[in-house]
């Protein structure tokens, strides 16, 4: 068994030694709670070196890299963790915050996804899913730069959020308790406040204010949808020593809460039954018992026929169990959107807003795998208008995107291609230049990866003088197949329109490399070198070529270059000396050549 230890030394063992991996985990613990997250790593790497099979070692240690901040460190780690045990839900988040933090936006939402359909509650979970989707969609203020901080341990920049922490105290009596002591809520809006204007001020103050009263950090992580129980130095962590991370420093008295009654339930006998059936179809369907999952839901269906939840489910049964069974469940789902007021009559509540919308995301999914995308991106449309929410939200952009794919990909034929080839070739013969462009546009959209169809077009935009275009073309041509001869030529006339006449003869060098003997690149050469010779010895300068070698990122390179400057400086001092030292160096003739194809350097 190999663990790999920070230091990059690669120990190995024959058997793991738990009891050592259990006494170095506990020092990670108190180190830990102590904020001495570098010290933690330390002490839970000894633990993996001890027994590298366990996979909450690897789970606490990434937490210390993302409190760190070092989360390439606590990807590492948390994609160790997930492979050591796969059904474990907090695997997902330590991985995913990782992947969040590194902007790895569609693989944190991926990761995120996986740990949901372990824990499908989890809170955690849940609000990482919802920060990569809001980054991962360029959502305004989301995102690694916008907001919190660091993970895990760098606060910075938070801001206090009255909503997610009324959230927090209803699933968390312990927030909600914290919530009614006022001296603790004025520390946590003091630091809070500190958020827009001095992030680091804010972590400072935090970390102050925690060592005295860790409530405070409690009800911080649980404005960010974090309970405070599920963090390192808790469950996995083992817990703090003395009770010191859960409790304050000082006493104080707990006041007496009345006792919250609970809302009566006014489901009627046949109901809660219809609600223990629609249970067990749940866990059926999941262990993927469709058949036996489908006789629960029939069996709640019968108890209480006014529940659009009941036949969702049983449809969601039907698309699983393959396609033959999804006109069967449009069938149903349209039926009851139909009946949704006579439902809602019946059942105050069974075909609610939130209910519709879920029917219609069902009818949405069918017709995606349908490839029907048009009727499905309506119902999504319809979903939104019954419930506005970002998982519909979600679903319907990448929808929109599969679409446009799917469209891209359906135009694709070959054979109609090499049709619209032919055609602009013909009017490329007739000299009509923009209906040859046309063709070549169309036969691109159907075989964007033949060549030969961008120096096609590339051949029609220089007739057209759209030099920039021309060259796009040709460097996509070249991306394609570079080998072709008959681009570099394209692209050495190009330049020479371009007055780039060092640009010029790279393209024809390039091509007579490939093919010594192909005369449309000598010739273009040929002329490329009379012309860089006529413009040197007319003594005029030409601006417009200047502009363009100018703003070569090579030129000013080259220029740049110490090497050339004492050069340049040497041929307006002592000619021969500079020429001298040109003839014993390759590299620096090669330089001059191109500053005087570019017009930078003139010789007569």
């Amino acid at each position: 068994i190999t663990a790999q230890l920070c230091s990059g030394v690669t120990p190995v063992f024959t058997m793991p030694d738990k009891e050592k991996a259990a006494e170095a985990k506990a020092l990670g613990n108190a180190a830990f709670t102590a904020k001495d997250f570098k010290e933690a790593a330390k002490h839970f790497t000894e633990a993996i070196s001890h027994d590298p099979t366990d996979h909450v070692f690897f789970s606490n240690r990434s937490a210390c890299y993302a409190s760190l901040e070092q989360y390439e460190k606590a990807l590492e780690d948390g994609t160790e963790c997930v492979k050591l045990k796969p059904d474990w839900p907090k695997g997902y988040t330590r991985k995913g915050l990782a992947e969040y933090f590194l902007e790895k936006y569609d693989d944190s939402v991926d990761t995120y996804k996986a740990g949901l359909k372990l824990a499908p509650e989890d809170a955690s979970l849940k609000e990482g899913l919802k920060k990569s989707s809001d980054a991962k969609y360029n959502v305004p203020g989301a995102g690694v730069g916008a907001g919190a901080g660091g993970g895990g341990g760098g606060l910075g920049g938070l801001s206090f959020d009255p909503a997610a922490l009324a959230a927090a105290a209803v699933k968390n009596p312990k927030i909600a308790a914290h919530m009614q002591d006022k001296e603790l809520m004025q520390k946590v809006q003091m630091i809070m406040q500190l958020g827009q204007t001095a992030p680091g001020m804010q972590q400072q103050m935090l970390m102050q204010v925690m060592q005295s009263d860790p409530r405070v950090l409690e009800v911080v992580m649980a404005m960010q949808g974090m309970d405070i129980s599920t963090m390192p130095g808790a469950d996995e962590m083992g817990g703090s020593p003395g009770g010191t991370a859960s409790s304050p420093s000082r006493p104080v008295a707990k006041k007496q809460e009345p006792k919250k009654e609970e809302p009566p339930d006014e489901r009627t006998p046949e109901q809660k039954e219809a609600d223990e059936f629609k249970t067990k179809g749940n866990d059926l369907y999941k262990k993927k018992q469709f058949q036996e999952a489908l006789e629960m839901y029939d069996k709640a269906i019968e108890k209480e026929p006014n529940e659009l939840l009941y036949i969702n489910n049983k449809c969601a049964v039907w698309i699983e169990m393959g396609a033959e069974y999804w006109d069967k469940a449009i069938e149903a789902l349209k039926d009851v959107i139909a009946r949704r007021y006579e439902i809602n009559g019946a059942n105050p509540g069974g075909a609610s807003f939130e209910k519709v919308a879920k029917v219609l995301n069902r009818l949405a999914a069918i017709y995606e795998k349908k490839m029907d995308f048009d009727t499905a991106i309506d119902y999504y449309n319809r979903a939104l208008m019954e419930d506005n929410n970002r998982v519909t939200r979600n679903a319907l952009r990448e929808l929109e995107r599969a679409k446009e794919k799917h469209d891209k990909d359906s135009y694709i034929d070959a054979a109609k291609a090499e049709e619209h080839r032919e055609k602009g070739n013909e009017f490329f013969k007739e000299k009509k230049y923009i209906e040859a462009k046309g063709e070549y546009d169309e036969g691109i959209k159907r075989n964007p990866i033949d060549a030969k169809m961008y120096s096609n077009r590339a051949a029609a935009l220089t007739k057209l003088m759209a030099y920039p275009d021309a060259l796009k073309d040709l460097e996509e041509c070249l991306k394609l197949d570079p080998k072709f001869v008959k681009a570099y030529s394209r692209k050495g006339v190009v330049h020479f329109f371009m007055k780039e006449y060092h640009k010029a003869m790279q393209a024809y060098d390039k091509g007579l490399a490939i093919d010594p003997d192909n005369e449309e690149c000598k010739n273009g050469k040929e002329q490329v070198i009379n012309k860089i010779s006529e413009t040197s010895r007319s003594g005029e300068v030409d601006e417009e070529q200047i502009r363009h070698a100018m703003a070569d990122p090579e030129i000013q390179q080259i220029l740049h270059d110490p090497q050339i400057n004492m050069f340049l400086k040497s041929m307006q001092e002592n000619p021969k000396e500079a020429q001298k030292a040109m003839q014993s160096d390759p590299k620096l003739q090669e330089a001059v050549s191109k500053l005087m194809a570019a017009g930078i350097i003139r010789t007569g």
